[in-house]
Formats: structure tokens, sequence, C-alpha cells
């Protein structure tokens, strides 16, 4: 099986965190039945391992989105942007048990996609006051991966709670900064809009002509902007790699100006 990559190995660190904070308190939301929706992931105990998975063991709950509603106090809205799904199950066998054979917790897509597996893990390790905490990792190109803790309640029974993070939603808000340093000025009616940008260090502006006549986009000191004649249709674009206030203007238009602020 892949191992985590150092990207990988941070969300994960991250997901402990979270755990710790959410269910620290000894997996009490064990109790509740996470509901089945139409974008829940079904999970199950397995024997064998996860590269050679055998029957379902012990069904699982469903892998759902959380439900951070019921806890808002416990669950800042910087928790709730990380955490995607969840999942709690009370499951009828003693820890020591599952560990006695090679056992795994898989992940499957949906109901309706049960043979695409999405995250999975291993069950091993040794328990620490009963505790056992596994890594679940991406299966598939899923962009799936995270944790399963499971509690001995020491009565025959275990709890298992699942956690996945789903990378791709954690790349939006990422993706949303890089586009606003990747800003966009068309020039029409001979005026730069927007005429004042601003950029943070590193980002780009990229000039588009729209009119029919040829403009520049020019800095008093060409070293630092020079887009050179645009002719319709044309564009330019100009990486920013140092802070400070740059003002240009078309050559061929001395009245058009302009300002990128990189900050």
């Amino acid at each position: 099986m892949a191992h985590l990559g150092t990207g990988s190995k941070r969300w994960f660190g991250l997901l402990v965190a979270l755990g710790l904070l959410l269910f620290g308190g000894g997996l009490s939301l064990a109790q509740d039945a996470t509901p089945a929706t139409a974008a829940a992931h079904p999970a199950h105990i397995h024997s064998g391992t996860c590269d050679t998975l055998g029957d379902v063991v012990f069904p699982l709950n469903d892998v759902a989105v959380a439900d951070t509603a019921a806890t808002p106090a416990a669950t800042p809205a910087a928790v709730e942007s990380v955490i995607a799904t969840e999942s709690a199950t009370t499951v009828e066998v003693a820890l020591d048990d599952v560990l006695a054979a090679e056992h795994a917790i898989n992940v499957h897509l949906s109901a309706d996609e049960i043979g695409t597996y999405i995250a999975c893990g291993d069950i091993t390790g040794e328990p620490t006051d009963g505790m056992l905490t596994i890594e679940l990792l991406e299966l598939n190109g899923s962009g799936y991966m995270g944790e399963a803790m499971l509690m001995d309640n020491g009565d025959g029974t275990t709890d298992v709670t699942i956690m996945l993070l789903d990378s791709g939603a954690m790349a939006t808000p990422a993706a949303s900064a890089d586009s606003a340093s990747d800003v966009m000025v068309d020039i029409t009616d001979f005026a730069f809009n927007e005429a004042s940008v601003t950029i943070p260090v590193g980002g780009s502006v990229t000039w588009t002509n729209n009119d029919s006549a040829p403009h520049t986009a020019t800095a008093q000191d060409r070293d630092v902007l020079q887009t050179g004649t645009l002719n319709q249709g044309e564009s330019f674009t100009q990486v920013f790699d140092t802070p400070g206030t740059y003002e240009y203007f078309c050559e061929f238009h001395p009245n058009m100006s302009g300002t990128v602020i990189v900050e």
C-alpha cells in the first residue's frame, strides 16, 4: 500500500488534532447512528487487509457529512471547513478480538457504486487505554483520506468512529486565493478596466486589448513593465515579485493610465 506523502501527513496530523477536539471525550457520538444520505459513503470492517480485502465482517454506519450544528460551541467555523464526513458505530465485538486476526476498514464511494473504494486502513497496532487510531489512505484517486478510531468499551463492544478529509474540498479555498492573485485587466474604450488592481507578491496581471486600436501597458521603468504593442485580441501577462506601487500608461495614448499595487 502506498505511504502518505508530506502533504498527506500534514493533513492527517490536522485530522488527529480535530479528532481530539471533537471526540476526545471517549467517542460519545458512537451511540448515535449517522443517517444515510444520497452523498453517504458505505463503510465496513472486512476480514483481510486493504491489499487483500475479504468478506464484510461488521457493517458500519455510512460516512456522511458531519452534523456540526449539534455542537456549535465545540466546532468553530475553521473546523467545519476541514471535516468533510464522519461516521460513528458501535460494533458487537471486543477490540482485542478484532486485532486477533487481519481486519481492515474500507470506505466505498456510494451505495450505487459499492465496488469503488475511496479509502482504506488496516486495523493494526497497540491500543492505548483501550483506544486504537489507524490511518485511512486514499484509494483510486478519490481525494479522501483520514482516520478511524476504535475504542474498546470493556463490555464486548467497540466504538468505531471514522473521519474523512476531502482534499478536493480543501483545495477549493486555495484555488480561490490563487485565482485572486491572477488579475485580468481589459483594455476597452481606451481605458484600463480596472484602472487600479491589488495583487499579492508573486501574483500576476494579464492585460487584454479589446479595442480595435493598438495599446500598451508601460511603466516609467520599462524593465518593470512593458507589454509591447497589443493589437486587438492580444494579451500579455506580467508576474510581480516585488512589493510596491507600479503606475503605468499606454504609449500610444498617454491619457490612459493604471496602477498595480503589489502587497
